[in-house]
């Protein structure tokens, strides 16, 4: 079918699934406008369409957004990505058909790659519709595309949300957990332990050999179980990120000597010698004061516990800029195996020592666990049958524990 312009117009599918498109087609020919009308309207495309320059295209796609951009570009460049700036600044996102006389395949390649939808050469414009229609599809369901992934990040946002929301539930219920056993064991044991040192101390009349013997079972076995509550507490409240330090100034020789005298009288028992070696450079510290002698306490008694002769240390030094409370013991060691499982949870070193004292399993893990809160950690260096050395590192200064 021809017109009297001698446009040779094939006959196309209508574009019936399509709705009005707007157009907007830049062209420094308006000679070309006519046949590129003509060959929309053959095809049976329902469109709205106005024409500009390149040069004055800004004004149009500031003011309006369109469904594609037509270029009937004649070749004043090398390629006619060179006179796509407007294109590229603008509106990348719209699709753009390059209506254009034969461009050489490297060009051709490089204007598919720069993001253009299509291009139609001139003689063959029949085949616009065409790429119109294929270029509004593509359009469509990239746009589709990125909607779908729209929502799945809002999903997924939501989720997470909810899932926050959750295990913010599940901090407050585990806060709540500890609270309650907090009340409910440590309360109920301690007054167990206090009965049973009463009982102990014959205030409500004397016992004989074998009540006394049964008393003080109880009484040493609700000290244990206290022990056993109050560490599991302490490291649940570590773990639930609800313990908080409370940093302060403090004489490094006041707290070795007040953690030494806590373990003095077992270490007289068994006629072991307790050394502090303290650097004299070394006058304070910032720590938690309780959470500090906890963990020098703890060292100090397991040295203690498992040194049969000879004695134990506590040495303070600087080891660049930590401060270094080392507790040395000469006693029966550590193999490297029972070393790698020594610092978890109810981990215990099966020795007759043990079976005879028992402890709660836990007092190195919190020890460690309160060590790297206050930004430090502990180490072990042992040899089997010559001892064990502990160290405890802590910043220097509250700047670097902050930090």
């Amino acid at each position: 079918m021809s017109n009297s312009s001698g446009l040779v117009l094939q006959p196309r599918q209508k574009f019936h699934q399509i709705s009005q498109v707007n157009l907007l087609i830049v062209t420094e020919e308006n000679d070309d406008i006519t046949r590129i009308i003509a060959t929309l309207e053959a095809a049976g495309l329902n469109f709205f369409y106005e024409v500009t320059s390149a040069c004055e295209s800004s004004f149009y796609l500031s003011e309006k957004v369109y469904d594609a951009i037509l270029y009937d570009y004649y070749q004043t460049a090398a390629s006619p990505l060179d006179k796509l700036d407007w294109w590229y600044e603008l509106a990348p996102n719209i699709p753009l058909i390059l209506i254009t006389d034969i461009l050489g395949d490297e060009v051709a390649i490089e204007c598919i790659r720069s993001g253009i939808s299509g291009y139609v050469l001139r003689n063959n414009l029949f085949k616009l519709p065409d790429a119109l229609k294929n270029s509004l599809i593509s359009s469509t369901q990239k746009q589709t595309t990125q909607l779908t992934k729209i929502r799945q990040q809002q999903e997924y946002i939501k989720q997470l949300e909810q899932e926050k929301l959750s295990w913010q539930a599940a901090e407050a219920a585990k806060q709540e957990l500890l609270s309650h056993l907090h009340h409910e064991l440590r309360n109920p044991i301690a007054a167990i332990i206090g009965f049973a040192g009463m009982l102990k101390d014959e205030i409500y009349g004397s016992l004989n050999p074998r009540q006394m013997q049964y008393i003080c079972a109880i009484a040493s076995s609700g000290e244990h179980l206290l022990d056993l509550v109050n560490d599991y507490l302490d490291l649940a409240k570590i773990d639930a990120q609800q313990e908080t330090l409370y940093p302060e100034k403090l004489a490094v020789e006041e707290i070795c000597r007040a953690s030494l005298a806590m373990v003095q009288e077992k270490a007289r028992t068994k006629g072991l010698e307790l050394i502090l070696k303290l650097d004299r450079q070394i006058d304070f510290c910032v720590a938690d004061k309780l959470r500090l002698k906890q963990i020098l306490v703890n060292l100090l008694s397991n040295a203690v516990k498992f040194t049969e002769v000879g004695s134990v240390t506590l040495q303070v030094e600087y080891q660049s800029q930590m401060l270094a409370f080392a507790v040395i013991d000469t006693g029966i060691g550590i193999s490297p195996d029972n070393q790698q499982k020594l610092f978890q949870p109810f981990q215990q070193i099966k020795t007759s020592i043990n079976r005879r004292d028992k402890g709660t399993g836990l007092g190195l893990a919190l020890s460690r666990k309160l060590a790297r809160l206050h930004g430090g950690d502990i180490q072990l260096t042992s040899t089997v049958g010559k001892g064990s050395c502990f160290t405890l590192y802590i910043p220097r200064t509250l700047k670097e524990q902050v930090e």
